[in-house]
């Protein structure tokens, strides 16, 4: 499928990873590859396409980051699961329908596509760079929590990309939140980032997750004495997830926590539960390791934490970066 619909043009002046990059964030994005779908390996979508292997990994780790795929060590590159790319094929598919209909009207002018499209760049870039330039968004988390959850969420508030640096690495902070315009943490890391930030004289917006409800109904509904074992990316983010129901109320199971990172208590938790709960950024990970067990644990943005998320957004955009009227 790939090989068919991947369409390169070595003379159009975009460079080519951008070329294969968009084109299949846009098969994601319109279904025509479904969650769990393993992508070519890189060398074979290298010679189908006639590139070099390189550009392929640089693709696929980018697609990564936005958190579109899932790359495993001997396994291979996979679509993401399905509520990690549920939002992001809502936005795909309404620029999908704008650039259709932008491309029917244009097949009537006088003009040749390549041309059109290159005219609206230097066009944007002339004329509008001051009113649609992207602030600098920054989110601080550490490696251990889901921290792709926040990053798609802020990034689906926000409307553009955002940089990420961890907490495990504090020259890389450092550097991030002198360059940041809006930094965002977790109420798991406020104090430390707010810490960061003021050496900079810097504000930070501390955004919340909770557990969604039917989750914590279903655990609710589990047998008394259930082991259930809670899976993240590390111990501190299965820390989360079990923190949550406690919260809730629920104290008839036996709660265990594992992060991927560590393969011993990852088997250990494997063995002794009867029941484990991934969150999204291992989900697929663990479905393979214990599929007769595993659950999605999904998150979602605390609604408050989404309001912050926009106001920010449109106060940035007001204040630095009005409309100018030519």
């Amino acid at each position: 499928m790939t090989q068919s619909l991947v369409q390169l043009n070595a003379d159009f002046p975009i460079p080519i990873h951008v070329q294969i990059k968009e084109q299949l964030k846009l098969l994601i994005g319109l279904g025509h590859l479904q969650p769990g779908e393993m992508l070519p390996p890189a060398a074979q979508l290298a010679d189908q396409l006639q590139v070099n292997r390189n550009t392929i990994n640089a693709v696929y780790t980018q697609l990564r980051d936005e958190g579109l795929v899932h790359m495993q060590k001997g396994r291979g590159t996979s679509i993401a699961d399905k509520p990690a790319i549920s939002a992001f094929r809502m936005r795909q598919q309404s620029l999908y329908d704008h650039a259709k209909t932008m491309m029917t009207e244009a097949q009537h002018l006088p003009f040749s596509m390549d041309e059109l499209m290159l005219a609206a760049i230097a066009y944007q870039h002339l004329f509008l760079s001051q009113s649609t330039k992207e602030a600098r968004w920054l989110l601080v988390e550490c490696h251990e929590h889901d921290h792709p959850f926040y990053r798609t969420k802020i990034e689906e508030i926000i409307g553009h990309p955002i940089q990420v640096a961890y907490l495990e690495n504090d020259q890389e902070i450092l550097s991030a939140i002198q360059e940041a315009d809006q930094i965002v943490t977790t109420v798991n890391h406020a104090d430390e980032v707010k810490e960061w930030a003021a050496r900079y004289n810097k504000s930070v917006l501390i955004i919340g997750a909770n557990a969604q409800m039917s989750t914590l109904l279903e655990i609710a509904r589990l047998e008394s004495g259930s082991a259930v074992g809670f899976v993240c990316l590390g111990k501190k983010g299965g820390e989360w997830m079990a923190k949550r129901v406690q919260e809730a109320g629920i104290g008839q199971i036996q709660h265990m926590i594992a992060g991927v990172a560590d393969e011993h208590s990852l088997q250990q938790i494997i063995h002794d539960s009867d029941l484990l709960y991934a969150s999204a950024a291992v989900y697929d990970q663990m479905l393979a390791l214990a599929p007769n067990k595993t659950r999605l644990y999904p998150m979602q943005l605390e609604q408050s934490s989404e309001a912050l998320l926009k106001e920010a957004s449109h106060i940035f955009v007001s204040q630095h970066f009005p409309v100018t009227v030519l």
